[in-house]
């Protein structure tokens, strides 16, 4: 859940709107597991640094960040400065992580937008063991 509030707070960096919300559908795969792992649900997003995940399947949660001023409920978005970021074709930008700390996380990150609307449509987080997640996005607003 941490990776994806990076990935779209980077998202509304490089790309605005500065609010972001859709329904998704994540894969996560690891050399660990003999299966797949599936999930679904929605995000919203907004700036400078509210986001709401809702996992709706296979079970039910929520976690918001940013929703009042705890320090539990605060978090520093990383920003298009962590990551050395590239466009590879038409609608595709690569990150790749800068900071230690983000390196440990994953390899790389790559956004697919929509290329008439520049909207996020999936991403892809190549991780440090082998394994992956891709999150596809619809109905984003």
């Amino acid at each position: 859940m941490f990776l994806v509030s990076i990935i779209l707070s980077l998202f509304l960096d490089l790309v605005p709107p500065a609010s972001f919300e859709a329904s998704w559908t994540q894969v996560r795969h690891s050399p660990l597991l003999t299966e797949d792992l599936q999930s679904s649900g929605t995000v919203v997003l907004k700036e400078p640094s509210y986001l709401r995940w809702e996992v709706k399947e296979p079970v039910q949660s929520v976690t918001e960040f940013g929703a009042d001023d705890s320090p539990r409920s605060r978090f520093r978005m990383p920003t298009e400065k962590d990551f050395k970021v590239k466009e590879e074709g038409e609608g595709t930008i690569i990150l790749e992580p800068l900071r230690r700390d983000l390196r440990q996380m994953f390899r790389r990150i790559t956004l697919t937008l929509d290329p008439v609307s520049s909207k996020v449509q999936s991403v892809f987080l190549e991780g440090t063991d082998d394994g992956w997640t891709r999150i596809d996005f619809k109905d984003v607003k």
